[in-house]
């Protein structure tokens, strides 16, 4: 056999680590490339003046791939389990936090709707299934099936919540598959949900020492889990600091031109794969790849995101703080879209006597908050916790951070953007363009699609090699005839 083959992950985020984590393990020769000078992407930690601040995902549910991963990287002594409050969780309605109701006999009891909507919801199961095919939007899909409440009340702030986005442009087949998938399987959202209901208690009676969908983070928050892949990867496989500028083919390579340092080199591949930003990937030159294409991909908004985590004294907050945290509606004409009660979620977050709140601002509708500077975020975000919240007074610690570019909107027209980045592969035989934009955006979705990408990496190798033969050699008239097959 020959050596194994080459293959280099662009991007050390989430995605590109757990993909680049699942190639070796399948024996391939694996080198990452990252621009900063670390990995992990969006999944950050800083501990400072006795508070632990996540600047990126605050948790994530333990799918079955992730409890795989956690326990492969001797990580299990360092999970941590949300407390149970965190079941809880409000959404805000004429300024007050109401705890989302969770079963039928809640929701009927919960004033987060009115009778009428209430009613509405009851009647789901008997509205027809829709058989049009084309695209529709998360706004148009929960307004067909549950009415106009619902969608305000309910479904808006948790599109804020998820992608910071507006459900009137997103695509419901491409934002939220699952959502699309009980009307089409089903005929029913309520339907559907009775059903997958009755399907996990089954499995958990089958095996009850299953660790389930639980909520979790890691003793010392959700960067200990980009920094055990890389360390299991090993730093040699790792190139930080290094910035893709080019992608071409070669008659049997492909050719990365990279900026390490500062300083210009060129590696070589069999297979190269993009686990970059639509927008990051702009800013590299790929030969022959349509320009159509590329201005297609470009069209995919990230809109900025800003994460303010602040630290108050408990008795300077009226709210108990029981539960996940709370969800602003558009309604309510507020400019924080979210607010997350992190020291509840988990222990050790806050000193002694203190809280940590973590407020997110910006996304699609307050695009000029996403980039704003501390002073204007606080100005805004304050009077709103006191109102909210009962907060008073001002926090004892400051923690902003920006995102940019934070999540691709899924929007309606969503396929036109896949069949851009098939168009940008077939262009460049040997370049897989995946990653976020492609398979979800949750920590779970993004530890899944390294299992993905992993099998796309080995479809590619097993499809190029077979390419690479003639389907019978010279004088050969028997498959015996043919000789072995050298890998690499």
């Amino acid at each position: 056999m020959g050596a194994a083959p080459k293959v280099i992950v662009c991007g050390a985020g989430l995605t590109g680590l757990t993909t680049a984590w699942e190639l070796v393990r399948r024996g391939y020769d694996v080198t990452v490339l990252e621009a900063e000078n670390s990995v992990g992407g969006v999944v950050r930690t800083t501990q400072r003046d006795g508070y632990l601040v996540e600047h990126g995902p605050n948790s994530c549910m333990l799918t079955s791939e992730l409890a795989h991963l956690i326990d492969a990287l001797d990580l299990t002594k360092s999970l941590r389990q949300a407390a149970p409050q965190a079941q809880r969780r409000f959404i805000v309605r004429s300024g007050q936090p109401i705890v989302v109701p969770t079963s039928p006999p809640g929701m009927l009891r919960s004033p987060l709707f009115t009778l009428r909507a209430k009613l509405r919801i009851l009647a789901e199961p008997f509205v027809s299934r829709r058989t049009i095919s084309d695209d529709e939007s998360v706004g148009a899909f929960v307004r067909r099936r549950l009415g106009a409440e619902p969608l305000t009340w309910a479904v808006d702030p948790f599109v804020s919540g998820v992608y910071a986005g507006d459900p009137e442009q997103l695509s419901v087949r491409h934002a939220f598959p699952r959502l699309a998938s009980l009307e089409r399987e089903h005929g029913s959202l309520l339907r559907g949900a009775i059903a997958m209901g009755k399907r996990n208690r089954l499995a958990a009676a089958d095996a009850p020492t299953s660790r389930g969908a639980k909520m979790i983070s890691f003793a010392r928050g959700m960067q200990m889990l980009p920094d055990a892949i890389a360390r299991d990867l090993g730093a040699p496989r790792l190139s930080l600091n290094t910035r893709v500028v080019a992608i071409e083919r070669t008659d049997d390579r492909v050719i990365v031109d990279v900026v390490r340092n500062g300083a210009t080199a060129r590696l070589t591949a069999d297979i190269v794969v993009s686990t970059l930003t639509l927008h990051a990937l702009q800013q590299i030159h790929l030969a022959r790849a349509p320009a159509a294409a590329l201005a297609q991909l470009a069209t995919v908004p990230y809109p900025a995101v800003a994460s303010l985590a602040l630290g108050f004294r408990r008795d300077s907050v009226a709210h108990a703080l029981d539960g996940f945290g709370c969800l602003i509606p558009s309604a309510e004409e507020r400019s924080t879209l979210g607010i997350l009660f992190s020291s509840t979620l988990f222990e050790n977050r806050a000193p002694d006597g203190h809280v940590l709140l973590t407020c997110f601002l910006g996304g699609v509708k307050h695009p000029e908050l996403g980039n704003a500077d501390t002073a204007t975020l606080l100005s805004r975000v304050l009077p709103e916790l006191a109102s909210i919240l009962g907060v008073h007074g001002t926090p004892s610690f400051v923690q902003h951070t920006s995102w940019p570019h934070a999540i691709p909107q899924f929007n309606l027209g969503y396929d036109a953007n896949i069949h851009a980045a098939q168009s940008v592969e077939n262009a460049i035989p040997g370049l897989i363009v995946d990653g976020q934009f492609r398979r979800g955006v949750s920590v779970g979705d993004c530890i899944s699609a390294g299992s993905v990408i992993a099998q796309r990496v080995a479809a590619l190798l097993s499809s190029q090699l077979a390419n690479a033969l003639p389907t019978r050699l010279p004088g050969a008239e028997h498959a015996s005839d043919v000789p072995p097959l050298a890998v690499g």
